[in-house]
Parts: structure tokens; C-alpha cells; sequence
């Protein structure tokens, strides 16, 4: 990966081998900064891995009880996504917002290892909300972070990376939890209690990487300030607090229909698959007769398979367009899924998750771009809120209904015929929200010809766009030629910055300009590729 130079190649020869801007020092920040978010990401499916024993563990456990596991969590996440980057952006700063924030994961999931080793549920609860309160707005400073650092050409790599390496703290925690558990079975606390306690060692690991994190970052600072700052390319700092234009909830007014169909699909989408996920050891347990370990293993496999897929999946979608195409393959898939899930006696599980894996991919892919084709940029924070809140909400609010459908967990004497009976309502109702997700995604199909087919366009169609834009802004600020790559260099940090303050993911398009217009700044397109929290 080329690794671009925020200081002039005049100065090269003053570099030493561990200075900030070298390839060796920037990589321990990405991987430092990757680490941020690993024990938020591990801890958050614990309940997934372990569902059964929290059963056993807490005795007249109900299905509402445990899915509020979840939904405590995403709770507070559907309004504090506009709260925390606004604090961390304004007031707090990325490093001491990383800091507070891993502080309230390990609090958090501290809360809930006690309330474990005391069979206190009201604490568990409490503590699941709490590091709610840390988790989601981690990732935005993980976000401001990695915008701070990396750029131009760079940025769309170490934002995938980010992304990639969390989704392997899901993955990790379905194979590591059932195995901690096993391993101290015959411990005085118990083996469920040190699986928790194995997730508190995740956050305090994540939180000892923050402040290693933190002081590489101050020290390239101080680095910096005794540097020649009379350069034309503007430092990390400068770029990531480049000063946003105002936002007012009026401007919500005037998103056009399909951004609000996009808002829909992430409901039903993100609730259909998630929460599907969450229950799954357990539906495996039942319905298939498997181990609570071999369950875990199998329902590992679609955070595994999106952590190997989202690059190629956004790669894809950036070379061929056709977003709601793609989102319109997924959604639907996912929906036929459900169905033979629903009706097919002897429908493999693990070709059901890894395709779920799959479609999960092609959609983070294909829908979060949808709102920087179609908004504004000035607006583009707000929408990404909205999306956001919206995502969350679904995943706060559907656990809650699909619980009362869910069989009990300790039935002893049930045969997996009968457990099959028993799961074709929930899996029917997974399925009339993945069918929704696919209708609604047909009627932005619809709404999208009405207001120009820009969401539907190819990948040549909306880079020429981008070029025409490109030159009006540069006509605008009397730059004759595009000689002048610090015009575009402002616009697009202009809005990462903006986009950072809600965790937003750029990943890489289609360029502008060839490969041999600036080889120090090659800027990213307003049609990259962005993911959410969990997307």
C-alpha cells in the first residue's frame, strides 16, 4: 500500500525510519487503531455465543429478557450517534474521546461480569446499556482517527482494514467464549463467568492500545510543531478538523423520497439478519441437534465471511455501479433464505449463514453509498445520522418482538421434527421482514427513475458526474487546468470530517483524474463506498 507523504519530498532525506509519516510508524497506528474497537465488537455477541448458558445460568430466564441484551444496547445508540462525534469533534477530541469511551466498555462489560459471578440480572442489564453508552460512539473517534492519519489513496485501504479486523472480534468471540467456558468448567465461579471475564480482558486490552494509541499520536504531533509548517499540503490535524458547514434538522425536509426508502431497507435488512444471528445457536441447538459449541462455531461464519468479502464486494460495486441492483440480489436472497429455513426439512445451515455472510457484504456495499449519490454534502452528516439511528432503532426494537415467538430454551424432551414446527413462525418472520427490505428495495428502484436514475447508474455515469462537479467547483474557485490539487484536497477532507463525526466508513471509487495526475494526492470520489456501526 502506498503510503502518501503529508510533507513535501524536499524534506524527505530529514526523515528517519520511525518518524510519523514512514510506513513502520503508521502502521503501528493502523493496527493500534484496529484494536480500538476489537473488544467492543467481541463482547457485543457474547449473549449470541452463549445463549443456552445464560439460560442455565440464570434460572427463569425468558426469551424477552435475554433479547433485551441486545436491544439495551442499541437503545441509547439510536439518538447518541448525533451526540458523541458532535462531543468528541467539538469538545473532548479524538484522543481523549477514545479513551472515555474505552473506559465505559471496560465499566460496562465489568458491570456484567459481576452480575454474572453474583446471578444479579439487573446488573447484567444495566451494565449491557452502559457499554452501549461506550461502544457506538468508539467507533466514531475510531473513524476520526483513521480520517486523521490516512489519506488520499491510502484512506479507502486502512478504512477496510478497520472494518475487516472488527468483524473478526464477532467472529473470534462465537470460537473463544464456548471454549474459555469449557476450559474452567470445574472453576469456583464457573466457566460461564470467565467467558465474561475473558471479554472484560478484550476491553482492557482494547483500552491499553488506545492509550499506546494516543501517545503516538501526540508524539507525531509535538514531532510536527517542530517541523517546517510553511507546506502547501496541509498535516493530519489540520485536515480532520477542517471546519464543516452548519447543519439544521430543517435540512431533513428536503432529503428526496429515495433516501428515506434507503432508511427503510436498512431497517428491515440490518434487523432481519441481525437478529436472526443473535438467536442462532440457539435455533441450531433445536433444530438441528447440534452442540452449543458446534452451534457457535457454524454462526461464526458469517463475521468471518463479511470480514473476507466487504473489500471485494465494495471493489465490485465500485467498478460496475448498479447499487440498487445489488442491494435488490442481496435483500432478496436473504428472503429466500428464511424460506428454506422455513420449509426445508433438510436445508443445510452452514449454506444458509455463509449466504447470509455473503449478502450482508454486497449490501453494506452497495447501500450506504446510496446517500452520498443522492445528498448534498453539506447534508451528508445528517442523513448518515438518520441511517444510523434508523439501523439501530430496528435492531433495538425487533429483538423484543420476535422473542415471544421463540421456543423455550430448556425443552428437554422436544424431538427436532417438533423444534422444526416451532421455528417455521420465527423463520417466516424473519422472512416478511427480509421480503420487505426486498420490496421496498424494488420501490426505490421505482423512485430512483423519477428523480434521475443516479442511484441505478453505472460506474462510468457517475464518475463523469464527479468530473463535471469537479470542474465546476474548480471554475468556481478561479483554478484554471486542475493544476492546483489543494482545491480538491479541502473538498473531499472537508467532508470526511464531516462524515467522521458519525463513524461513517469511505471506502475507495472510481478516480477522477488518471494515475499520473499527482502521485502525493489522489482523492477518493463522492461515490466511495460507506459503512456504518456493525454495517
Amino acid at each position: 500500500m502506498m503510503i502518501d507523504q503529508p510533507y513535501s519530498a524536499f524534506h524527505e532525506t530529514k526523515k528517519g525510519f520511525w518518524h510519523h509519516s514512514r510506513l513502520p510508524y503508521r502502521s503501528v497506528v493502523l493496527l493500534l487503531i484496529c484494536f480500538l474497537t476489537f473488544g467492543s465488537y467481541y463482547c457485543y455477541d457474547i449473549p449470541g455465543a452463549l445463549k443456552g448458558k445464560f439460560f442455565d445460568h440464570f434460572q427463569g430466564l425468558t426469551q424477552l429478557q435475554y433479547n433485551l441484551l441486545y436491544s439495551l444496547y442499541s437503545w441509547p445508540n439510536t439518538v447518541q450517534v448525533f451526540l458523541g462525534g458532535y462531543i468528541i469533534d467539538k469538545y473532548l477530541g479524538v484522543r481523549w474521546g477514545c479513551f472515555i469511551c474505552c473506559f465505559i466498555l471496560v465499566v460496562g462489560q465489568g458491570m456484567v461480569s459481576y452480575g454474572t459471578q453474583i446471578h444479579s440480572l439487573g446488573i447484567v442489564l444495566i451494565g449491557r446499556f452502559v457499554f452501549g453508552l461506550g461502544g457506538e460512539t468508539l467507533t466514531v473517534a475510531q473513524s476520526a482517527y483513521t480520517a486523521k492519519w490516512f489519506k488520499g489513496t491510502e484512506l479507502a485501504t486502512a478504512f477496510g482494514i478497520v472494518l475487516s479486523f472488527s468483524r473478526l472480534g464477532s467472529a473470534v468471540n462465537f470460537d473463544i467464549s464456548p471454549a474459555v467456558m469449557d476450559m474452567f468448567t470445574n472453576s469456583d465461579i464457573g466457566g460461564f463467568t470467565w467467558a465474561m471475564y475473558a471479554g472484560l480482558f478484550t476491553c482492557v486490552v482494547s483500552h491499553i492500545c488506545c492509550m499506546l494509541l494516543n501517545w503516538m499520536d501526540h508524539h507525531a504531533e509535538k514531532s510536527k510543531a517542530s517541523e517546517d509548517r510553511a507546506m502547501s499540503v496541509q498535516s493530519c490535524e489540520d485536515d480532520i478538523f477542517v471546519e464543516a458547514d452548519e447543519v439544521h434538522l430543517s435540512d431533513i425536509s428536503s432529503f428526496p423520497l429515495s433516501v428515506w426508502i434507503v432508511f427503510g431497507v436498512t431497517i428491515t435488512f440490518y434487523a432481519s439478519v441481525f437478529v436472526f444471528l443473535q438467536n442462532g445457536v440457539q435455533f441450531l441447538q433445536q433444530r438441528y441437534s447440534t452442540t452449543e459449541k458446534q452451534a457457535a462455531f457454524v454462526m461464526s461464519m458469517p463475521y468471518t465471511v463479511s470480514a473476507l468479502a466487504c473489500p471485494l464486494f465494495g471493489y465490485l460495486v465500485d467498478k460496475t455501479g448498479r447499487a440498487i441492483i445489488w442491494i435488490l440480489i442481496s435483500t432478496s436472497s436473504v428472503a429466500t433464505i428464511f424460506l428454506c429455513f422455513s420449509f426445508m426439512d433438510n436445508f443445510s445451515p452452514i449454506i444458509g449463514v455463509v449466504g447470509m455472510g455473503l449478502c450482508y457484504s454486497i449490501c453494506a456495499s452497495a447501500l450506504w453509498p446510496c446517500i452520498a449519490i443522492v445528498v448534498d454534502m453539506n447534508k451528508m452528516g445528517m442523513a448518515y445520522g438518520l441511517m444510523t439511528a434508523f439501523q439501530n432503532l430496528g435492531l433495538a426494537v425487533f429483538p423484543l418482538i420476535i422473542a415471544p415467538l421463540l421456543p423455550d430454551a430448556n425443552r428437554p424432551n422436544t424431538t427436532p421434527a417438533e423444534f422444526a414446527e416451532m421455528y417455521r413462525d420465527v423463520m417466516l418472520m424473519f422472512g416478511k421482514v427480509a421480503t420487505a427490505s426486498a420490496g421496498l428495495t424494488i420501490l426505490l428502484l421505482l423512485a430512483d427513475i423519477k428523480e434521475g436514475g443516479w442511484l441505478n447508474a453505472s460506474a462510468a455515469a457517475l464518475q463523469d458526474r464527479e468530473l463535471k462537479k469537479a470542474r465546476e467547483e474548480a471554475r468556481e474557485a478561479h483554478v484554471t487546468g486542475y493544476s492546483t490539487p489543494a482545491v480538491y484536497t479541502h473538498h473531499v477532507h472537508h467532508r470526511n470530517k464531516y462524515l467522521a463525526r458519525l463513524g461513517i466508513r469511505p471506502h475507495g471509487g472510481p478516480r477522477l483524474f488518471p494515475e499520473d495526475f499527482t502521485q502525493q494526492i489522489m482523492l477518493p470520489t463522492c461515490i466511495d463506498i460507506f459503512r456504518g456501526i456493525r454495517t
